[in-house]
């Protein structure tokens, strides 16, 4: 399955989630459905589609102000169409992205529903972030064109979204779906259909330990806070995390575990991978192999990439602090 040239998208639920995910195809070009399942009278929805249009405008002028949008706002909110009729909206659509509360009857009510007029090839794309395809698959006629799509609120600004697929998802759908988010200069990820996939898990833990730490006395919040955003923000928004453990060593990752599981406890207990690469030698650039593979002269290339890349974050939080000041006064 490819990406048309001009596909036909569908998002069903007028929440902040579904107004972000219309603002991003719309703003890119694209016409695009919103479907309006929820029972309403005529007077609410025409209220709810106008709130939609409103929040629309203000995400166009929020984008133009940081440079990121210079064009006709109207032509942008003029690509959505509003309405209410499943069949129209959804008998000749390529993908239906579903947008509904987190409430898996809800989800699987909106999908039996939509299975009966999606066209064979219609991918179905459910926002969740809590709630596995094995739950929704006994509601669609075809679970192979089931998947995952996770966007990150605000879907308008952050780039990433985790695709997730079950074993009995269509790879072909995966692909199409990655490169339909491309085409709209997002960061999808492919990833197995977990709690939490990659993001919310990891962030979870992080969030978790910041809570601890505070309940320790370690540091006040606002301490931790800037720690965070200073240090460790600072290097995660330069580089990924497992490139981060490898080019700093897994070694010292091995060693770090080690004295914190005896101070603070289990959490801590080195992951399995990490003692195993320490038994094999695999360290990181420094030996050619540790969560990536190197070549001779890739550690030093990657440190001046890395270096680069924080110099540019840190000038960029810089340039917006001093920008923010200038406005205050």
């Amino acid at each position: 399955m490819s990406v048309p040239e001009n596909p036909t998208i569908t998002v069903v639920g007028p929440g902040r989630m579904g107004i972000g995910i219309v603002s991003v195809f719309a703003t890119a070009g694209h016409r695009v459905r919103l479907l309006d399942v929820k029972d309403r009278s005529e007077s609410e929805r025409e209220d709810k589609f106008e709130h939609v249009r409103s929040e629309v405008r203000s995400h166009l002028d929020f984008l133009a102000e940081a440079d990121r949008f210079d064009g006709d706002r109207q032509d942008v909110v003029d690509r959505i169409e509003f309405t209410t009729d499943m069949d129209g909206a959804l008998s000749d659509a390529d993908w239906l992205f579903e947008a509904l509360p987190e409430d898996p009857e809800i989800k699987k009510d909106l999908f039996a529903d939509a299975s009966a007029h999606v066209p064979d090839e219609c991918t179905l794309a459910t926002t969740t972030s809590s709630i596995s395809l094995d739950t929704l698959a006994p509601a669609v006629e075809d679970p192979s064109r089931l998947l995952i799509t996770h966007w990150l609120n605000p879907a308008f600004i952050v780039p990433l979204v985790e695709v997730a697929q079950a074993e009995f998802t269509d790879e072909a759908a995966v692909e199409a779906t990655v490169d339909l988010l491309d085409s709209l200069d997002k960061e999808p990820i492919v990833c197995r259909d977990s709690p939490g996939f990659v993001g919310a898990r990891i962030q979870a833990a992080a969030m978790n330990e910041a809570v601890r730490a505070w309940e320790d006395e370690v540091a006040s919040a606002e301490e931790i806070d800037r720690a965070l955003q200073s240090g460790v923000g600072l290097r995660m928004a330069s580089m990924g995390l497992i490139e981060f453990i490898d080019l700093g060593g897994v070694d010292i990752l091995y060693y770090v575990d080690e004295y914190l599981s005896d101070e603070l406890g289990e959490r801590f207990e080195p992951p399995e991978s990490v003692v195993e690469k320490m038994e094999n030698d695999e360290l990181g650039p420094k030996t050619g192999k540790g969560y990536y593979t190197y070549e001779e002269g890739d550690a030093e290339k990657l440190q001046t990439e890395t270096y680069r890349n924080l110099l540019a974050v840190r000038q960029a939080l810089e340039d917006a602090e001093e920008s923010e000041q200038s406005d205050s006064e």
